[in-house]
């Protein structure tokens, strides 16, 4: 008997929660349909053509990504249209695409968790004070040990294999250990990284008026860019095949190997 979709929907509605999403979040199904067969499954930070191309050659059914596809409301189908394009190459490729975002993000072993233990981060707990259920948006906690700030930039950097760092501080300091994160664009939470105390704030995509904001904090901010959600990939690929052995369900789960960062540095 097949696998449906709805199944897979459970189990990762089950782990990540719809309602954990913030109210402008567009999470869930787009494409596809709940009573499809599932057989085999690619996780993707983005949907774009070459992801889509990828899952095409492998024989992919269903989709699970990040950054959801359809945020805004759609006024035409112009196929001239980049973002169309996609739409249409996932429908006429009969994809199941499944996104979960802000949900992801909030949730327990979630984006931020995934991140937060790359860094080998110790004593994680929320960003900022929440209600229960809820679980904030980012995470604090502690390095090993404190570092110096040549010795924690490069850390940074073989954790997340990059080349570059943008940094914001006015007064460095001489030792860091208290690290925050938030995955993706975390600068609007510059006020709640001060109130935790945190030594350091890593995050992406941080704009220059922002930029001006975070300047006059205390702490050091690193905006390591937003791709390094990519990482989310394989704990969650694992987390799957964990589930789907303990069903007996004949599912595979590939990665997708495209890279969606549309930056490049010199």
């Amino acid at each position: 008997m097949p696998i449906l979709l709805k199944d897979v929907i459970h189990i990762l509605e089950a782990w990540y929660p719809a309602c954990l999403a913030e109210s402008w979040d567009k999470v869930g199904l787009h494409f596809g349909h709940r009573l499809a067969p599932v057989r085999k499954i690619m996780l993707a930070l983005d949907l774009r053509l070459e992801v889509i191309e990828e899952a095409i050659e492998a024989g992919v059914d269903t989709l699970i990504v990040h950054h959801p596809p359809i945020f805004s409301p759609i006024q035409r189908f112009d196929y001239q249209d980049n973002q169309t394009k996609v739409y249409q190459a996932a429908v006429k490729a009969d994809l199941n695409v499944f996104a979960m975002h802000t949900n992801f993000d909030r949730a327990k072993e979630g984006m931020n968790d995934i991140l937060a233990r790359r860094l080998e981060l110790e004593n994680v707990s929320d960003l900022y004070p929440v209600e229960t259920p809820l679980t904030s948006l980012g995470r604090v906690g502690y390095l090993k040990q404190a570092l110096n700030r040549t010795d924690l930039l490069d850390h940074i950097r073989r954790t997340f294999d990059l080349e570059q760092l943008k940094l914001i501080e006015k007064t460095p300091q001489d030792i860091y250990q208290k690290v925050a994160i938030l995955g993706g664009s975390g600068a609007d939470f510059f006020n709640e990284v001060a109130a935790c105390g945190a030594d350091v704030f890593i995050t992406g995509d941080v704009t220059y008026h922002k930029g001006q904001d975070l300047y006059e904090t205390d702490y050091l901010t690193v905006d390591v860019g937003h791709y390094v959600e990519h990482y989310f990939m394989e704990p969650v690929k694992e987390r799957l095949e964990e589930e789907f052995l303990k069903n007996q369900w004949s599912i595979e789960v590939i990665s997708s190997k495209v890279k969606t960062d549309p930056f490049d540095y010199c």
